[in-house]
């Protein structure tokens, strides 16, 4: 009697808890904003954070004609508010390019751009990085001369064909590049490692032990030292592959593991075709992923959760939760802090006048929607 009634209470908790994980009745989550760039609205611009300030580069905009920028700004999320820092010294500005922070042997991070797409479709694979202290000299349009802060010098380009719409992060100091789209062979699933103590020429190294899926405009956020990469367009359809990447696993399947391979399939529920997306924005807070925005037929506002390590065969498991409540965009940049807080902001709905967004939103995951706090 004892082992039924037992046998009992467990069945219960396990269908409780799987209730709990595949089911969310609520629409949890709360956005704040929002805040204002103080330059022009963009989309396809690049982000990278160094000691929970964020940093945007780059992007694509319109300035009586379309315009392409090399600009940093930073964003300070204690204070909500903005500072220009020094543009990228390249020769051509870009969108759709790829960053990530990377940290040294002598423990200082510092920001990486490069790559993307130009004016007339024309790619690049140049790199640069960029040091938050010290000052850069700029000449005014009067002649007069003045300093803005932070410093970018030129670094050794990415290997392989100019490229553009790939996914980079940074797990345990160490940045990564990878996927995209190339002019000739198309559709890219290599990946590479970045360090910064090499010697110029050796920084970039391939990732070795992996065979993901090809995607260009996939998305990508962190947890617990691990990159899990998802969506994007790769041979015309969009990618169902999603992926967990491990760098402390040396080889084998744990290394690259492909969670699931198609998401209606596998998680068997016709719901999680919805997310399916390109040029999403994706960052994580404790714990959890968040998928946010994008474009399929037409841009998007929804917001999704990913929890891993739990469902089904441990797949981990999705809920949609409350919209965004700024415009419907795709090409945006989303990041988190260590406060717990997530964002996203810029973006665009399209490529012509008025098109590009200029505000960041704040994302709080455990707030009740209606039960807002006054700013």
């Amino acid at each position: 009697m004892r082992k039924t009634i037992s046998s009992i209470m467990l069945a219960l908790c396990v269908s409780f808890t799987f209730y709990n994980c595949e089911y969310r009745d609520d629409l949890v989550g709360n956005w704040r904003g929002p805040s204002q760039l103080n330059s022009n609205g963009r989309g396809g611009a690049s982000c990278f954070v160094i000691d929970d300030m964020a940093y945007f580069v780059g992007g694509r905009g319109y300035i009586k004609s379309e315009a392409y920028f090399l600009d940093t700004w930073q964003f300070d999320p204690e204070h909500n508010s903005w500072k220009q820092y020094a543009s990228v010294p390249a020769e051509k500005g870009r969108y759709y390019g790829v960053a990530f922070a990377a940290t040294g042997a002598d423990g200082k991070t510092k920001g990486y751009y490069g790559t993307g797409m130009g004016k007339s479709a024309e790619l690049f694979k140049d790199f640069y990085e960029f040091d938050p202290e010290g000052m850069t000299q700029v000449s005014g349009t009067t002649g007069t001369v003045k300093e803005l802060p932070g410093v970018w010098v030129a670094t050794d380009s990415l290997p392989g064909e100019p490229i553009y719409g790939m996914v980079g992060f940074t797990i345990n100091g160490v940045g990564y590049v990878g996927a995209g789209q190339t002019k000739n062979q198309g559709y890219a699933n290599t990946y590479y490692s970045y360090n910064p103590d090499k010697p110029q020429g050796e920084r970039w190294q391939i990732v070795e032990h992996i065979n993901p899926a090809k995607r260009c405009f996939g998305s990508v956020f962190v947890i617990d030292n691990r990159a899990y990469i998802v969506g994007g367009i790769g041979n015309g359809n969009y990618v169902r592959d999603f992926e967990r990447f491990d760098p402390s696993v040396d080889k084998g399947d744990f290394r690259w593991y492909k969670i699931t391979q198609d998401f209606v399939y596998d998680y068997r529920i016709n719901e999680y075709s919805k997310i399916y997306r390109q040029q999403a924005a994706a960052f994580s807070i404790n714990g959890r992923g968040y998928l946010c925005c994008g474009l399929t037929s037409g841009a998007k506002s929804d917001v999704w959760e990913y929890v891993p390590y739990t469902g089904r065969d441990n797949m981990g498991v999705w809920h949609e939760v409350c919209s965004f409540e700024g415009s419907q965009r795709y090409a945006g940049q989303g990041f988190a802090t260590s406060y717990g807080v997530g964002y996203v902001g810029m973006g665009m709905i399209g490529t012509g006048k008025d098109q590009q967004y200029d505000d960041l939103w704040e994302f709080h995951p455990n707030e009740d929607y209606d039960k807002r706090p006054a700013r």
